[in-house]
């Protein structure tokens, strides 16, 4: 068992015994009875099945040995430090991601650089899921970040790393005015965070069976891209394991129970080669990418081929990247045109492999002409 030192017990003794009531009732414990001062709670684990007593009343005399008693069996089922479990009980208002890395080394350290590639994993954990949230279409790789995606990432605070292992926590503030019907923006994000993170998961641990960038694409409308993929291996440098976890602000109940992912050395890999291949793929399927002609390459026979920067607009989400085109005589040849007077064109195919075939229709925008 967890043990709870003075400190944290005096801590919890502030608490109401609804905050423990809230915080079991969204973190997978279920209500098993109710007794006259107190209420019996239950878990079920692979390892057998946890019981926490939530005394009702804080005038009980033995309330300190209950609250002790539950601090240490949750801490323990949930396999973390008491003060990152009082932590999300005393943030009655704001929706909590923490992180606990596992490092080898004396409790409460981590290596330098480990340390700030996590922080900078949390940055844009928090960054690319605000500019998920507020794009109108997956995106594969995200570009440059509108000033309201950065507004917001201001906002996030960060908590003091832990002892017991290394844990930070990010806190997203809801307004006080949160129970209004309307869900705030912070909520919003912390939810498009949990969808994305819990997509990664997901496809990581499937890819370890079979790896296929396919299940990551498959995920983008869940918030999966390149950089959410890169924020989570960064968040594991040289493969360090760790914990995820996100709670709820109990001010305002989520629909979404909160959830715990461990990342080990496997998926972390994982999600670093899902990174790179992302930032580069072109997805079979039609495909459009507009922008400025950069190649090009006459054939052999008919046709050529033209390389053209831009966005990219595919099934699965868009990018900005070169693609390779390739072009019958009569479009080649108008591309060719677009590139000699610098016009940018907008081009639609199917892509095979990389780049562009079968190209349907080729757009000269400067000209509002198709051919």
């Amino acid at each position: 068992m967890t043990p709870v030192s003075a400190d944290e017990l005096r801590t919890a003794e502030a608490l109401e015994p609804e905050a423990f009531a809230q915080y079991l009732s969204t973190t997978g414990w279920s209500l098993a009875q109710q007794l006259e001062r107190a209420t019996l709670w239950t878990r079920s684990e692979t390892d057998g099945e946890f019981q926490v007593l939530v005394p009702g009343d804080r005038a009980l005399r033995d309330y300190a040995s209950r609250v002790s008693d539950l601090l240490a069996t949750v801490a323990t089922v949930e396999e973390r430090p008491v003060r990152l479990l009082l932590d999300e009980l005393e943030s009655g208002g704001v929706d909590t991601l923490s992180f606990r890395l596992l490092p080898g080394g004396p409790s409460g350290t981590i290596p330098l650089f480990n340390a700030t590639d996590a922080l900078a994993g949390v940055k844009e954990l928090v960054v690319s899921s605000t500019f998920s949230l507020l794009s109108p279409e997956p995106m594969l790789v995200q570009g440059r970040r509108p000033d309201a995606v950065l507004d917001f990432a201001k906002s996030v605070r960060l908590g003091t790393p832990r002892a017991g292992s290394w844990a930070i926590a990010a806190q997203l503030a809801l307004p006080d005015n949160a129970t209004n019907g309307e869900i705030p923006l912070a909520r919003q994000v912390a939810l498009r965070m949990h969808s994305a993170v819990r997509a990664c998961y997901a496809a990581s641990g499937e890819a370890l069976r079979d790896y296929d960038i396919g299940l990551f694409l498959s995920r983008t409308g869940e918030g999966v891209s390149s950089n959410v993929c890169d924020a989570l291996a960064k968040l594991g440098r040289d493969n360090v394991p760790y914990d995820m976890r996100f709670s709820w602000a109990r001010s305002l109940p989520a629909s979404v129970p909160a959830r715990s992912f461990r990342f080990n050395a496997a998926r972390i890999e994982v999600l670093r080669t899902a990174a790179e291949q992302l930032k580069v793929a072109v997805p079979d399927g039609e495909t459009t990418i507009e922008g400025t002609v950069s190649k090009l390459r006459r054939d052999i026979g008919e046709g050529g081929q033209a390389t053209v920067r831009g966005p990219l607009s595919t099934a699965y989400g868009s990018s900005e990247r070169p693609v390779r085109v390739l072009l019958p005589d009569h479009l080649y040849q108008s591309v060719v045109s677009a590139h000699g007077r610098q016009q940018q064109v907008r081009i639609t195919g199917v892509a095979v492999r990389g780049r562009i075939e079968r190209v349907t229709s080729v757009e000269i925008l400067d000209e509002t002409t198709q051919i």
